[in-house]
């Protein structure tokens, strides 16, 4: 037994010793397929920061409209960060415009695409002596002319977008529509929408004709018209765009109980309407005249009601602390130069005090309102100088002309209230951009909506009964407000 014992014992020996050489190996290889695997994937994220960071180099050269430099300032960009072309098997290409992908042909973009052989160390046992990496990267000039002036940020909604009834929105830019329900759009009843490019992250309604002659939706640009995301995969459809102006910086609104004049004054910091109930809130501020009248800026707790007489607003920022701003009336005209309307609520529109709900009434928070054959001529402050970041505005509200507080009631759905509106005849024209994220936005019955130089974001757009908007071009007073340089591919 003992010997047996003992033979058995050497055949293990024997056996072990070839499975723990086989196994060392078989270690020694996977870690080597690791480390080179975690090599080519460095190698791969260095190439990816290299060729964002010439995107944005030949973007920068382009925003400041310096089109002979854009190639260099990538070559440089990409040279910084390890990748020259010609040097260790590195190629850059610099397109401008794109050659490719969603922004192919786009004179506003610079794409860039480095190519390399990257060597392997280990893997060459297995016949794999290197690994050829591409990586590309488009930055954007987002100058919204040249793009995207009219933003509906709903996600989820049936006719999120509607043109109807022999009414028409005619944009030479671009417009996107982010909600991904296959009837996002509708555009019917001889209603017709024309525009740079159309992107619409679901579906619509098709087959429809144009009063004006031509299917209902026409682009510019050729091609596809709408661009959708219905039924196609995620490299072919358009994604929801992000709020154009999710960090503007929205005014600082004083709401100490000393804040507002006396009920139906003005002093050096704004103009109170009637107050309802002592400590409340106020009816608007009222203009009811034969005559002319000029408005100055500051807070007018209770909002603006013109409902007869010509108005001219001074230049400056207009706070409507509850009231909204309201024009009414075939006998009413209101002409502003360089001003912006920031539309809150009376109290702090997140405020739990039951008794300070928005909800409870007009005087506590409404909304723009424009209605009854009245006339506005507005526009936002110039957007010139520069404030850095690849914006060309030097103050924050510069190229704003309506902006509704982000916390204020949000409409639900289509339709529903709060619904800003441009109704009943009026003739609006604006330039600059009217920014209303959460809520509806309704050009209605006749009415004439020509915002020249105007940028458009709501959650919903309507354009009906024989309505007619008009949109030059998106550049804003003085420049747009949505300059900037961004990576998009």
């Amino acid at each position: 037994m003992f010997n047996t014992m003992s033979f058995s014992n050497k055949k293990q020996h024997g056996f072990i010793i070839p499975l723990a050489s086989i196994s060392l190996l078989a270690l020694i290889a996977m870690g080597g397929f690791a480390l080179d695997t975690g090599k080519v994937y460095s190698d791969y994220r260095l190439a990816q920061t290299a060729a964002d960071a010439a995107a944005l180099a030949g973007a920068f050269e382009k925003f400041n409209q310096r089109d002979s430099t854009i190639i260099t300032a990538a070559n440089s960009g990409a040279t910084t960060n390890g990748f020259t072309h010609g040097i260790n098997g590195v190629t850059i290409i610099i397109n401008n415009p794109p050659t490719s992908g969603y922004y192919q042909g786009d004179f506003n973009s610079v794409e860039v695409i480095i190519s390399q052989s990257t060597t392997t160390f280990f893997l060459p046992v297995l016949g794999i002596n290197a690994i050829d990496i591409t990586v590309r990267a488009v930055s954007n000039v987002n100058t919204a002319s040249g793009r995207n002036c009219v933003f509906v940020l709903a996600r989820n909604h049936k006719g999120a977008f509607e043109v109807s009834s022999d009414s028409s929105l005619d944009a030479r830019c671009g417009i996107w529509i982010n909600s991904k329900h296959n009837k996002a759009s509708m555009v019917e009843s001889g209603a017709c929408v024309k525009a740079g490019t159309i992107s619409i992250v679901g579906g619509y309604k098709t087959g429809q004709s144009c009063d004006a002659g031509g299917p209902a939706y026409q682009c510019d640009s050729g091609g596809d018209c709408p661009i959708n995301g219905r039924h196609k995969s995620a490299a072919l459809s358009p994604m929801p765009a992000a709020d154009p102006f999710a960090n503007l910086t929205a005014p600082m609104v004083n709401r100490l109980s000393n804040a507002c004049p006396n009920d139906e004054t003005c002093d050096a910091t704004g103009c109170s309407g009637k107050e309802k109930d002592s400590g409340g809130p106020y009816e608007a501020y009222t203009v009811d005249t034969s005559g002319s009248k000029t408005l100055y800026p500051g807070t007018y707790c209770g909002g603006i009601l013109v409902k007869k007489g010509n108005v001219t607003m001074d230049p400056g920022v207009y706070i409507m602390r509850g009231g909204g701003f309201t024009v009414e009336g075939g006998d009413s005209e209101v002409t502003a130069d360089s001003v912006s309307i920031y539309n809150t609520c009376f109290w702090d529109c997140t405020d739990s005090n039951s008794d300070h709900s928005p909800d409870k009434g007009k005087e506590w928070y409404s909304t723009l309102d424009i209605n009854s054959s009245a006339t506005v001529n507005l526009s936002a402050p110039p957007c010139n100088g520069s404030s850095g970041g690849g914006r060309t505005c030097a103050n924050a509200l510069d190229g704003i002309l309506f902006f509704s507080d982000r916390d204020a009631p949000a409409s639900p759905d289509p339709g529903s209230a709060p619904v800003n509106r441009i109704d009943s005849s009026a003739n609006a024209r604006f330039s600059g951009a009217i920014y209303m994220w959460n809520q509806h936005l309704k050009f209605h019955s006749s009415s004439s909506g020509n915002p020249s130089d105007a940028i458009l974001v709501s959650k919903f757009l309507e354009i009906s009964s024989n309505s007619n908007v008009e949109i030059n071009n998106s550049a804003g007073a003085g420049g747009s407000p949505l300059k900037r340089v961004t990576l998009v591919e």
